[in-house]
């Protein structure tokens, strides 16, 4: 009779417990349906034309162990060629930067393309930059600088890169832009269910994207091209507006 009695109650038991987590599960279901807010990304794009160019160059010259003073020396008077090569195509003075000289030991090659602790010469480098507005100039220089192996200059690298400078004054403009495509598209979403899209109730700025114009390489970091003078520049923003019939 006992036993009887037991099985009884472990089989209320039992029935309770599944009642119980059935009863919790449709809560769960149906507070779900309570949920009045939509997220969604909105983003917004606009094109630039850089103001800002900076060519960057690699000078050079090589000396023997004894004579690395000499290689300085003829460094300084690349240098000083250079300068008077970029001021003759509109460069100002103040836009040339000269980064500290570096000395770079190179040591006798052995058989097997193993090293001796012998130095048989020195590489004295330089590296210069060009930073200015005058996008032409930059351009002048970097086009016709072969013209400087006429004065006994061969330069190591060059490159030429563009920068937008009015980012900052451009991001709130882009994030509001933003905000307004999010709330075109919570209403596109919400047409036609009998849901009316309310108040903004959170927002979150999403990284800046600056590319080239149609470019798809984007980063979750953010990106920021320097390769062309006409970008495009993409902002995104995460958004939550309120529901309401």
């Amino acid at each position: 009779m006992c036993q009887g009695v037991s099985l009884i109650a472990a089989f209320l038991l039992l029935s309770l417990g599944i009642g119980g987590g059935l009863w919790t599960l449709g809560q769960g279901i149906e507070g779900s349906k309570l949920s009045k807010t939509i997220t969604l990304t909105g983003s917004a794009k606009k094109k630039v034309d850089s103001d800002l160019a900076k060519w960057t160059v690699g000078l050079s010259r090589h000396a023997a162990p004894a004579d690395v003073k000499g290689a300085y020396v003829a460094l300084k008077n690349d240098g000083d060629a250079l300068r008077q090569y970029a001021k003759s195509r509109g460069i100002d003075d103040k836009a040339i930067t000269f980064l500290p000289a570096s000395t770079d030991p190179v040591y006798e090659q052995l058989p097997n393309y193993a090293q001796s602790q012998k130095i048989t010469e020195y590489i004295v480098r330089q590296e210069v930059h060009f930073e200015s507005g005058n996008l032409d100039g930059i351009e002048k220089l970097a086009k016709e600088a072969t013209q400087l192996i006429d004065k006994g200059i061969i330069l190591d690298f060059q490159r030429t890169e563009y920068f937008y400078t009015k980012l900052d004054d451009l991001r709130p403009e882009l994030f509001a832009a933003a905000t307004k495509d999010a709330k075109v598209r919570a209403d596109a979403i919400a047409e036609g269910t009998g849901v009316k899209v309310g108040d903004l109730q959170s927002a979150r700025t999403g990284v800046i994207q600056v590319l080239t114009p149609n470019s798809t390489d984007v980063s979750d970091y953010g990106s920021y091209d320097l390769s062309t003078k006409e970008k495009e520049i993409t902002a995104t923003v995460n958004v939550a507006f309120a529901l309401g019939r």
